[in-house]
């Protein structure tokens, strides 16, 4: 791949806990021609976030577990990165509805799909958000 085609490349950021769940996720969007970047719920990642401007998120929300929602709250406040659409996933379809019903906390500009998900809409999913959003600067 030469330099152009790298820098054109759609750049995907996904959060979860589950390394293998991040690991088939950069296989799977690296393959198809994505650049990812991967993170657990570092205390640092919204600021990677800010810094690496993605076309795409994928995080992760859990039970008992308030860092996935607490990153799509900052996300969506925060002017840097409201626009950013995000595929948020769940093994939880409670979980999923609480944020589609709580859109003014966690953003509108969201999709979900239930864990664990099928590849092919995964990759589906990513492929409508990052080109619905158009050239991010």
């Amino acid at each position: 791949m030469d330099d152009r085609q790298r820098a054109t490349r759609k750049h995907v950021f996904a959060v979860n806990s589950s390394p293998d769940f991040l690991l088939i996720v950069r296989e799977l969007l690296e393959d198809e021609g994505y650049a990812v970047i991967t993170s657990d719920f570092e205390p640092n990642v919204f600021t990677r976030i800010v810094m690496r401007q993605p076309d795409a998120l994928i995080i992760d929300v859990a039970v008992g577990e308030s860092s996935g929602w607490d990153l799509l709250r900052r996300l969506h406040v925060e002017s840097a990165t409201t626009a950013i659409p995000a595929l948020v996933t769940s093994t939880t379809p409670e979980l999923l509805e609480q944020a589609r019903e709580q859109a003014a906390w966690y953003g509108t500009n969201r999709t979900f799909l239930m864990k664990p998900v099928d590849l092919d809409e995964l990759l589906g999913t990513i492929r409508e958000i990052t080109e619905a959003g158009g050239e991010r600067g």
